[in-house]
């Protein structure tokens, strides 16, 4: 026998022999690695998912440190024509608007990621002795062309929209980002908003934070779904609750130990490395059940289950591995690329796929094994009822 085979027959054989003390410890470090996974980060910005060295890139940076030197978040500030409140605003130049605006530029202006902000306001101080003018002050500065250029700059020409720029540098930093964005969203709320305006927040940050968040949801959501649709196929096939669900737990398990990985060694997911999860899912179901397929082909011919389960990893051990290893080397080619997106994607499958392989042989073994014997001894105990 070759060294493998003996190597798949003991690991086998030591699993069929102690099932539970085999599930007991993966399962106890599956929830030491689950910790991990808290930690896992987003990567919504553009830069990190370009080369480091691209010419435009530096460029870019060049101009931002030096000319630049920021990031614009937009509040944009509109008038609710359809708000009911008797004491609503349906005009920006109404004072509390403008009370209102430089309330929330000096609130936003405090964060620590912002550089500075600027608004209508900024002019109406200049060209009105430093103070906010009211809504009959506000008209006649509109009569001079000059003053109601500039203005015309800052709010449309019905007077029922206008914005603050806030100008910040964590385009780069998502944690940065996203504690900004948190920020700004709680500074609209304390800053004395008015009834009868609506304010919303855009820009590159905003949007990179958004971004970061559905990735979060999706890379949560693409995993059960998937794991939820093999579990409905197996149970199609094997038409059978407990034996469809083992080759799940290894996928799931797979995964767990992917996004637990990323989290302790600060591997980010992104947009393309969003789906990894279900892909994963996707390939290791096909080791569970080819496994799991020559098991239930040894039974029926008449092997017992310990017999039967170390037959089965022996058999179709060695042609897992090497449909894992091909798989692996197609992946592997990613690092090669300049993209460093490309190679974070191919990172996250080597790891997922060695996991799903690494779990088919050790693990689901003992899962056999535990489902027999509990299967066994429930229907002795259900006969016993009966009798």
């Amino acid at each position: 026998m070759s060294l493998y085979k003996k190597t798949l027959r003991k690991t086998a054989h030591f699993q069929t022999h102690h099932p539970y003390f085999t599930l007991v410890v993966l399962v106890v470090l599956t929830l030491l690695v689950s910790t991990g996974m808290s930690n896992v980060k987003t990567v919504a910005s553009l830069e990190k998912m370009m080369p480091e060295d691209m010419e435009e890139i530096k460029y870019f940076n060049v101009l931002r440190d030096n000319f630049l030197g920021k990031d614009m978040i937009g509040i944009v500030i509109d008038v609710d024509m359809e708000s009911q409140n008797e004491k609503g605003i349906f005009d920006i130049r109404d004072k509390r608007v403008l009370e209102y605006i430089e309330n929330l530029k000096e609130q936003i202006g405090q964060e620590d990621d912002v550089i500075e902000t600027f608004g209508v306001t900024n002019i109406l101080r200049d060209i009105n002795n430093n103070e906010l003018p009211d809504e009959e002050t506000f008209n006649s500065l509109l009569k001079e062309k000059k003053t109601a250029a500039l203005i015309s700059n800052y709010i449309n020409d019905d007077f029922s929209t206008t914005y603050i720029i806030a100008n910040t540098d964590v385009g780069t930093d998502d944690l940065r980002l996203n504690n900004l964005a948190e920020a700004i969203y709680d500074d609209i709320n304390d800053a004395g908003r008015p009834a009868g305006i609506k304010v919303r927040v855009t820009g590159i940050p905003i949007i990179q934070q958004e971004l970061s968040r559905m990735i979060k949801h999706d890379r949560i959501s693409t995993m059960w779904i998937s794991a939820l649709l093999v579990f409905i196929i197996i149970l199609l096939l094997y038409r059978n609750f407990f034996s469809s669900l083992l080759p799940v737990i290894v996928v799931v398990t797979s995964v767990t130990w992917l996004y637990g990985t990323m989290g302790y060694f600060n591997l980010g997911i992104s947009t393309l490395a969003g789906g990894v999860a279900a892909i994963v899912i996707g390939i290791g179901i096909d080791y569970a059940i080819h496994l799991m397929n020559r098991y239930k082909y040894e039974r029926k011919h008449g092997k017992k289950i310990i017999e039967a389960t170390e037959e089965a990893v022996v058999s179709t051990g060695a042609a897992l591995i090497a449909t894992a290893l091909t798989t692996l080397a197609a992946f592997f080619a990613f690092l090669f690329g300049k993209m460093p997106e490309m190679g974070r994607f191919g990172t996250l499958m080597i790891i997922g796929i060695a996991y799903a392989l690494f779990f088919t042989i050790i693990g689901l073994p003992a899962l056999l094994v535990i489902e027999e014997k509990l299967v066994v001894f429930y229907r002795k105990k259900i006969k016993k009822i009966l009798d």
